[in-house]
């Protein structure tokens, strides 16, 4: 490789074929190397496993597809949470925090509008099955805003060297396109296409050059490094030009700084650069784990450390299968007198068949024998098979929605060391993101030289229009991604924190339904503190009747306590009148009889 040729907008464009080819040449050896295992781990997802098109027509070659259930089950577990975006203010005054707030809630727009949250499980995919994945920030010119797009991995070029991709020390991406001819025309406008030679397949198996120009297909290298972008095709430099993401030539602001007297002012002329990225860098971010060896991304996936085992499950599987139609056929056991041996040949295994013979039935010539089950061990070891793979992939039956074990608890354990291992997913992706937040702040930046209006959705369903401006995102603001809870926990383990939480009163009743998952918590709240003084109000009024109650009662047992004791005086006295009998006396009076008081003696 030649080291004194720089890749820059001052190089020529003949050197730059030739870095450009000294490159490529370096990426595909790496390429092709992980393109071999990227291909295998691909064909096990879509369930062509274990030689199964080699394997004889009389044979079984069913297919125990683990590998698909693992990735299906551990992708949704790992992207369930949407990311939430945090933006620190530059500065500490209300201005800069309300800015910052913004940008904030424009970010977390975007992560809707562009469909984030898709893109990143197809990527969690990826990096099961590719051992990477891709995610490229871009400004669409078609939407006139920023824009997120999802690149195939098989179609990136890179150098097997240990720097991290997402590094700026990383020297170069290599993304490998197509182009129409139209298209060609439009973002290529300068290239002589007719000498370009480098075609990609017309879906007929022949050539584009036997086919109109319109429907040829051109293989396009873009090459990307800090500073610069360039596009190469057949030996050619297409376009070049600097980092389009990268304000490298800034703008002049004026600033009247005042002079003793304040009566003059000295105008000082200042650069000031759209940027919010702290130095220029690719747009490309990779998302990968399992990084042991000398090289940018992880030396295994998920599925090529699977991949014996799964083939383990699928050999012992096909055997069960095989022996069991051994067994539904077994063998047929004749003396040579029952019958010819051509009328022997026409026994099969069709059903309601009639064997005819000489004592075939009688004396017992001809017999049937089933054939031999096989042992334990088989059984056995599948089972093993299939636990050492859900050990590996981390995707035991509790976490598949498959309840096997004897209590719920021990079920819950298995799904929270299960979500131990996806966590490792997760972060990933919570790193990943970061970059794509920055970048896309860095696109905000750079080309809202016109007021975005942004639609906004808050809480309550409320739609909040924002007025953005590149200017509007202040120096020194730090964007900073979380996803709240990084791992679900389980429903009911979810559901007896509220309840605990609300029974030590830790939460409100707001939260206590949002986390019991009340399709309307606010007004569950609402009706529970009506209830609740409704519920007041019966026992205040239930208090005083039974206080009432409580006080006549009492007055009756008075009464008939001191009416017992004038009945047991007899001749001794006179008994206590009561008030009516004071109105009886009364109404004997104006013309009556009243009756006698009790007690009163016979004369």
């Amino acid at each position: 490789m030649d080291d004194n040729i720089i890749f820059d907008l001052k190089t020529k464009d003949e050197d730059l074929i030739i870095l450009f080819s000294q490159w490529k040449e370096e990426a595909t050896t790496y390429h092709d190397e992980l393109l071999r295992h990227q291909k295998i781990s691909e064909q096990y997802y879509i369930g062509n496993q274990t030689d199964k098109e080699f394997v004889a027509p009389h044979n079984s070659n069913v297919v125990e597809n683990r590998v698909f259930e693992s990735v299906e089950t551990m992708t949704p577990i790992a992207t369930a949470n949407a990311h939430q975006f945090v933006a620190v203010p530059g500065n500490d005054n209300e201005i800069s925090m309300k800015k910052a707030e913004n940008v904030q809630k424009v970010l977390g727009a975007k992560y809707e509008d562009l469909g984030i949250q898709e893109k990143l499980e197809t990527i969690t995919r990826k990096i099961m099955l590719y051992r990477f994945g891709v995610l490229k920030w871009v400004w669409s010119e078609v939407h006139d805003d920023v824009d997120v797009l999802e690149i195939d991995p098989r179609l990136i070029l890179i150098p097997k060297v240990k720097i991290d991709p997402n590094s700026p020390e990383f020297p170069y991406v290599i993304e490998k396109q197509e182009y129409a001819y139209n298209e060609m025309e439009e973002y290529f406008p300068k290239a002589e296409l007719d000498e370009l030679s480098e075609y990609g397949e017309t879906g007929t198996g022949k050539s584009s050059t036997d086919y109109p120009k319109l429907k040829r297909t051109y293989i396009v290298y873009e090459v990307t490094t800090n500073e610069m972008k360039a596009w190469f095709s057949s030996g050619q430099v297409l376009d070049k030009r600097e980092n389009p993401y990268w304000d490298f030539k800034g703008q002049d602001k004026k600033t009247r700084d005042p002079l003793p007297g304040r009566t003059r002012y000295k105008i000082r002329t200042e650069k000031v650069f759209r940027n919010h990225l702290n130095r220029p860098t690719k747009e490309y971010v990779f998302f990968t784990a399992f990084k042991v060896l000398d090289e940018p991304i992880g030396s295994v996936s998920l599925v090529e450390v699977g991949i014996p085992i799964q083939d383990a499950i699928n050999v012992q599987k096909r055997r069960i299968i095989d022996n069991l139609r051994v067994m539904g056929n077994g063998q047929v056991i004749m003396d040579n007198d029952a019958m010819s041996e051509e009328e022997s040949l026409n026994i099969t295994d069709e059903p309601g068949l009639v064997i005819r013979g000489e004592g075939a039935a009688s004396q017992g010539k001809v017999k049937r024998e089933a054939g031999v089950p096989l042992p334990n061990g088989h059984f056995e070891n599948l089972s093993h098979s299939e636990q050492v793979f859900d050990n590996i992939m981390g995707t035991h039956s509790a976490t598949r929605g498959v309840a096997n074990a004897k209590t719920l608890g021990q079920d819950i354990l298995s799904r929270q060391q299960d979500f131990s291992r996806i966590d490792l997913i997760t972060r990933v992706l919570n790193r990943g993101m970061g970059l794509v937040a920055n970048g896309l702040v860095q696109l905000m930046k750079m080309y809202y030289t016109e007021i975005h209006v942004i639609p906004v959705l808050g809480v309550d369903s409320s739609i909040e229009f924002i007025k953005m401006l590149g200017s509007d995102i202040e120096d020194n603001t730090v964007i900073k991604v979380k996803t709240g809870q990084t791992l679900q926990m389980d429903e009911v383990s979810t559901h007896n924190e509220a309840i605990q939480l609300w029974q030590l009163q830790a939460i409100d009743p707001v939260t206590l339904f949002e986390r019991l998952k009340f399709p309307n918590p606010e007004k569950s709240a609402e009706r529970l503190l009506m209830w609740k003084q409704g519920q007041l109000d019966q026992e205040t009024q239930a208090k005083i009747a039974l206080a009432q109650a409580g006080a006549a009662a009492g007055a009756q047992a008075k009464a008939q306590e001191l009416s017992t004791k004038g009945t047991e005086q007899g001749t001794q006295g006179r008994g206590v009148e009561t008030p009516m009998n004071v109105i009886q006396r009364a109404m004997s009076a104006m013309g009556g009889t009243a009756p006698v008081a009790p007690g009163t003696p016979n004369i």
